[in-house]
């Protein structure tokens, strides 16, 4: 994974704030890594709750889905952001993509 400080940042800046209940100011990462072949996640602390921010460069419904421990935090009625600069193909690996926003129970 590249720069973790600036992903964090990209995080706080550009999808984050996307959620309401998130205060992005308030926010304390704890951890990144890779989930598998193409996810990585992106844990993290804000006003005493824990989160997992899990990118995938295609969404899948197998991470953090055991509806016991975790719950998925939507957008407008959805459980996924897709984050595009345009139409082509080409993937930056967690920049572009899908976000799925899993809260602790």
């Amino acid at each position: 994974m590249s720069d973790n400080k600036f992903l964090e940042q990209f995080y706080e800046r550009v999808i984050l704030p996307r959620y309401n209940d998130i205060d992005v100011t308030k926010v304390i990462w704890v951890d990144h890594g890779k989930v598998g072949l193409d996810a990585w996640a992106h844990h993290f602390r804000s006003n005493g709750k824990e989160y997992v921010l899990l990118y995938e460069d295609f969404p899948g419904d197998e991470y953090f889905n055991d509806e016991l421990s975790h719950e998925v935090i939507k957008v407008d009625g959805k459980s996924s952001i897709e984050l595009r600069f345009s139409d082509d193909a080409k993937q930056v690996p967690n920049v572009t993509g899908w976000f799925t926003l899993f809260q602790e129970k």
